[in-house]
């Protein structure tokens, strides 16, 4: 019987070998080397008065990277591997957010001062323009960024940014049912519990009462390491949205991508928004993955990203 099957392995390998280690070979490569996260080195830039750590790697055109709520540089590593091998790959930690130290109590935490802080943080790189990317509250921090200074960004990529909200009938009573999760959240952060608060906005965004305990335990902690973040984003006051004539007047390149399994107040989200900008912007979806697809299939996220860089 072994040297039935020797001899099996032998003929399909003498019939079609190239085909056999081509497919051997995509399976072992189906992530490019690269260094490991825990070896990375961890920079900083000091930009408006406090300090931001990043980390950077590859070569070519710059493309910059922005976390969401309770996230950090480490949100994009599973992109990282793909996105670095084509460009100058770097992601940051915003404001308040894990590892950067705190020069106060929190009090400037705002949409505002992130967007005032990432596109300081660019000048600072001194690379010229950069190819600017964001998810979920990052995506909407790119899309100020781009739309306040067109100067520094040649495209952007937003996630899920949540920009503005949806009007049709089923995209308010998707809004309402998500704000009734959130409520949950910023309950637990006006009791002072940063960790309840940061694991019910886990499940909030994720339309899973479980999700957060479900979750890997690499990603439970990444998440509560920027738990002490939750109760600050939930009690800023956020600024106006941008009008429909601001977005339509957007001077770079979008791409406004989504989980398949994005919550659907996000995807209503979405659909206003891509009424309000310029027409041809694209669209992209991650397949058979949520609204935090970048852990869940940052493969397919990469390729998307590098395909529209590509063209931009």
């Amino acid at each position: 019987m072994r040297n039935l099957l020797v001899l099996c392995i032998m003929v399909a390998c003498l019939s079609g070998c190239q085909d056999f280690m081509s497919t051997l070979q995509g399976l072992f490569q189906s992530t490019p080397p690269h260094t490991p996260t825990e070896a990375m080195e961890v920079k900083r830039l000091k930009v408006n008065h406090t300090e931001l750590a990043y980390v950077e790697d590859g070569e070519g055109d710059t493309v910059v990277f922005v976390h969401g709520a309770s996230g950090d540089w480490r949100t994009w590593e599973g992109l990282r591997p793909f996105i670095a091998q084509k460009y100058h790959y770097i992601a940051l930690s915003r404001r308040y957010h894990y590892p950067n130290s705190w020069s106060d109590e929190g009090q400037h935490y705002s949409l505002t001062q992130h967007v005032e802080d990432v596109a300081a943080f660019i000048r600072r790189l001194d690379v010229g323009k950069v190819h600017l990317v964001g998810g979920s509250y990052g995506g909407r921090v790119a899309g100020y960024v781009a739309l306040k200074y067109p100067e520094l960004v040649r495209s952007v990529v937003m996630s899920d940014p949540d920009i503005i909200d949806p009007t049709t009938a089923q995209g308010v009573a998707a809004l309402l049912d998500y704000q009734k999760d959130v409520a949950k959240s910023s309950a637990a952060a006006k009791a002072g519990d940063s960790w309840e608060a940061s694991m019910r906005l886990y499940d909030a965004v994720l339309d899973d009462p479980g999700a957060f305990l479900h979750a890997p335990i690499v990603q439970q902690q990444r998440w509560l390491d920027n738990a002490d973040t939750v109760p600050l984003m939930l009690a800023a006051k956020p600024p106006r949205p941008p009008s429909c004539e601001q977005l339509v007047a957007l001077k770079v390149p979008a791409l406004v991508m989504s989980g398949e399994k994005s919550r659907a107040v996000f995807k209503y989200s979405n659909k206003k928004l891509l009424d309000c900008l310029p027409k041809g912007t694209e669209t992209a979806v991650v397949p058979d993955a949520p609204h935090l697809w970048y852990p869940v299939n940052p493969k397919a996220g990469a390729r998307e990203i590098l395909a529209f860089l590509a063209e931009h």
